[in-house]
């Protein structure tokens, strides 16, 4: 299958053209220095089962995931190649029919040795919450959008029911495109299955999930629908940011105001 998209490809390639997409939008804002950042999708539907490489088990079992075919970025790829080569820097892994154990079913285009990105325990682990929760949404996205990086390191905006009501007060878009609030995962080692459990674990009443002193993750119906929902959050924590910088603390919308507005514009269904 190397280099091939294989049958149904049109959809296939345009699952690459919208990763790549996001990709670039991640290195133009800043939040995907060097190779940072990454993305995933689950394209099951798009590709037929195909053969691939040896079996080899996962950092952690996702048996809500037997049987799916996961499109991630490379570990070591860069955003800004991504969005210029995508199926150059991105492979297809197929989840093993009990969960337990993947192989690259399809290496990209030139067929060389890439491996998944570092963060693949997270990636599974959201992408086992979103099943279990009948969720529409089939993309995750990763990455250190600065303004909310910046919060993290703040003691104090790291109780959820503090940080959400800040975030809302400060940007009423936030409180149409994420009502849910802001998830946020305690810091971990990047990379790990205990990240990998906790941004799980986070995903399963969220969308969106700060990860202490590391970056932000989305989840949505494509990575554009993700990246939407961090961009949305982080203009919040960069209004922040910019009231202090000027010398005050900004005032927000009231309780009162962000319910109205909550009650105006209801969000639409994700499931």
């Amino acid at each position: 299958m190397a280099g091939d998209p294989g049958p149904g490809g049109r959809e296939f390639r345009r699952a690459l053209a919208d990763a790549a997409g996001v990709a670039g939008l991640l290195w133009e804002r800043g939040w995907a220095e060097r190779n940072a950042g990454n993305l995933s999708c689950d394209v099951t539907e798009l590709l037929p089962p195909a053969g691939g490489g040896e079996w080899r088990s996962l950092p952690q079992g996702a048996p809500d995931l037997a049987g799916r075919r996961l499109l991630v970025t490379a570990a070591g790829s860069r955003m800004r190649d991504v969005a210029r080569a995508p199926d150059r820097w991105s492979v297809v892994l197929d989840i093993g029919p009990e969960g337990a154990a993947f192989r690259v079913g399809w290496p990209g285009r030139d067929a060389t040795s890439l491996q998944p990105t570092s963060e693949l325990p997270a990636h599974l682990a959201i992408h086992a919450a979103l099943r279990r929760r009948g969720a529409a949404h089939r993309a995750v996205v990763h990455a250190h959008p600065t303004e909310l990086l910046a919060l993290s390191h703040d003691r104090r905006l790291l109780d959820e029911a503090r940080l959400n009501a800040l975030l809302w007060s400060l940007h009423p878009e936030s409180v149409v495109v994420v009502p849910e609030g802001v998830a946020v995962v305690p810091y971990a080692l990047p990379g790990t299955a205990e990240l990998g459990r906790a941004a799980g674990a986070a995903m399963e009443r969220h969308d969106v999930a700060l990860w202490e002193k590391h970056g932000a993750v989305a989840v949505g119906s494509d990575p554009a629908g993700a990246f939407d929902l961090i961009d949305t959050v982080n203009k919040a924590a960069r209004v922040l940011l910019l009231c202090r910088a000027a010398g005050y603390d900004p005032e927000g919308l009231s309780a009162s105001q962000v319910a109205e507005l909550r009650a105006a514009c209801p969000p639409p269904s994700t499931r």
